[in-house]
């Protein structure tokens, strides 16, 4: 079992610290592994918001990760997109459909025009 599947079985006991749904389904990515020390970015299934847990895992392989328990302090999570934004509107879904309607060219030449826009 890798580090990223026992995380991943391990989440159903712990909930998102932003929405409380339970983790179960998460997205777990790895950002870095030193000697002992795990750090994964994990997406709540629920509502999209990621953080970042750091993992010691001491005196015990993987093989043997069925024996161990993931503890996390939940009042030590903190999102890293910040707050969760409001849900995307019904009219902010129709403007930008006028916007692209009859937009032709790259990608590129939209996010310039939208950077010339006041906000």
């Amino acid at each position: 079992m890798s580090i990223i599947e026992f995380i991943q079985d391990r989440a159903r006991y712990y909930n998102c610290p932003v929405c409380g749904k339970n983790l179960r389904g998460c997205g777990v990515q790895m950002l870095n592994h030193v000697d002992d020390r795990y750090t994964v970015q994990v997406s709540c299934a629920a509502c999209g918001v990621n953080f970042v847990i750091v993992l010691a895992i001491q005196g015990v392989s993987l093989e043997s990760a069925d024996e161990l328990e993931l503890v996390i302090d939940e009042e030590e999570l903190v999102p890293i997109d910040g707050e969760v934004p409001e849900p995307i509107g019904a009219d902010e879904m129709l403007d930008l459909h006028l916007l692209l309607k009859d937009f032709r060219g790259p990608l590129t030449e939209l996010l310039k025009a939208a950077d010339r826009t006041p906000g």
